[in-house]
């Protein structure tokens, strides 16, 4: 085996490996007992085609396939040759077969992880903001559980930011003529609508219309796919309408029978969950200067998986709103997260790193810790849930999962924490 790394653009590697002899001629004769057996050849009964037929009414195919089975079987030794590490998918670009000699010689790309060093870990220094019990963290939990509660109410005015508003729609693709009709939602402010759609609604009332011409529609990764005629009818209007603070509304929370009592129960809540509160803010803290300090290139194959994740993530939560996903802004959903999936591809880079140079690794009690949290969410037993993992290829992902969380409280365990009242960026804006 002669294997050789051509360097691309990026993080990007190309491999050409030479192969001759046995995995060759053993690939060979698979493919042809194949074809033999199940090629149509018209002028011949099947099995009966002579093999120099064979050979050049399927020159490419047995090329490809001898080409594949002989990458599957020989691509792990030549990797490790290679001294590389694939962190995606592995692309097939060229097979070249000499089948006299029997010699072959296939190339393949991927990408690689970044190469880094680690600074300024030891003794990292942040600032987070100072979290002590106050009645403004009660106030500030009592209007978050009222926004969980809240209703939309229809109103009878010009659409604003903030409103939910429902709307009938019909679009006609420019190129085919087809036409798609329906209803739905979206919540004026939080780009769930399209630009161009929440523009002319902003200002109009319930019944008015409007029509779009041309409108550019986008594939669920963000490309171009066509235009296409918009028509818009306004059903309804509705606001966000926040409960009161009365005993009705404790009782309806189950929070006790006066709104005093609800209002005791929810302080007590918050002076419980504050030194949580105070651990959350460290450790985004933390991350947030990790990748700071750290500057180096993500690879755009883990880049294009981490983005999808995130989009369609949320993609779930406005469906669960009732937001027609067909008609979601998939360009401006994926720009607003493309710095978060960046931000967490960094950080599980620099974690990983800083977990093999420690010697962190995920103990038994551990991974059983987890998969018995796994199994209450997704109402499995513990047996069950560890079966379900390893099925799906998903134990190794989970034992990685581990050592980063342990990698970051280890460095968190290291850091110089210091309070301050502000943080920094909201004193700049203030002297602005």
């Amino acid at each position: 085996m002669k294997v050789s790394v051509e360097e691309r653009e990026g993080l990007f590697k190309a491999l050409s490996v030479e192969i001759e002899g046995e995995p060759v001629k053993s690939a060979l004769e698979e493919v042809y007992n194949y074809l033999k057996q199940n090629a149509q050849v018209e002028g011949f009964r099947k099995g009966k085609a002579p093999l120099w037929i064979l050979r050049t009414k399927f020159k490419d195919y047995i090329q490809e396939e001898v080409g594949k089975r002989v990458a599957n079987k020989t691509l792990p030794t030549a990797i490790e040759e290679s001294k590389l590490k694939p962190v995606a998918d592995i692309y097939l670009e060229d097979v070249r077969l000499d089948e006299l000699t029997p010699k072959l010689t296939y190339k393949v790309s991927f990408e690689v992880p970044p190469e880094f060093e680690l600074k300024g870990i030891e003794g990292l220094e942040v600032e987070v903001q100072k979290l002590e019990f106050s009645e403004d963290l009660v106030r500030k939990r009592i209007e978050e559980v009222r926004e969980e509660h809240a209703t939309w109410e229809p109103v009878d005015r010009e659409i604003r930011e903030g409103d939910l508003v429902v709307v009938e729609y019909r679009v006609q693709d420019m190129e085919s003529g087809e036409v798609d009709e329906g209803e739905t939602s979206g919540i004026i402010g939080t780009r769930t609508f399209r630009e161009e759609i929440e523009k002319e609604l902003l200002g109009k009332r319930e019944e008015d219309s409007f029509t779009l011409e041309e409108l550019t529609l986008y594939d669920v990764e963000g490309k171009p796919a066509g235009k296409a005629r918009v028509d818009i009818r306004i059903k309804g209007v509705k606001e966000k309408v926040l409960p009161e603070l009365n005993d009705d509304f404790a009782r309806e929370v189950g929070l006790g029978d006066s709104w005093k009592d609800a209002e005791e129960s929810i302080r007590q809540d918050v002076k419980k969950n504050v030194e949580n509160l105070r651990k959350a803010l460290v450790a985004d803290a933390v991350a947030r200067k990790l990748v700071e300090l750290h500057e180096f290139q993500v690879p755009q194959t883990v880049l294009s998986r981490e983005l999808s994740h995130l989009v369609e993530r949320r993609v779930s939560e406005l469906t669960r709103w009732g937001i027609d996903p067909k008609y979601i802004n998939y360009k401006a959903l994926a720009q607003d997260l493309m710095p978060q999936a960046v931000f967490n591809i960094k950080l599980r880079y620099i974690l990983e790193k800083y977990a093999q140079l420690k010697g962190i690794e995920a103990e038994p009690e551990e991974l059983n810790r987890k998969v018995e949290e796994l199994s209450k969410v997704y109402q499995k037993s513990p047996e069950e849930m560890k079966s379900t993992l390893e099925r799906e290829n998903l134990y190794s992902i989970l034992i990685e999962d581990i050592r980063r969380e342990k990698a970051l409280d280890d460095i968190i365990s290291k850091a110089v924490i210091k309070e301050v009242e502000k943080p920094q960026e909201e004193k700049k804006d203030e002297n602005t």
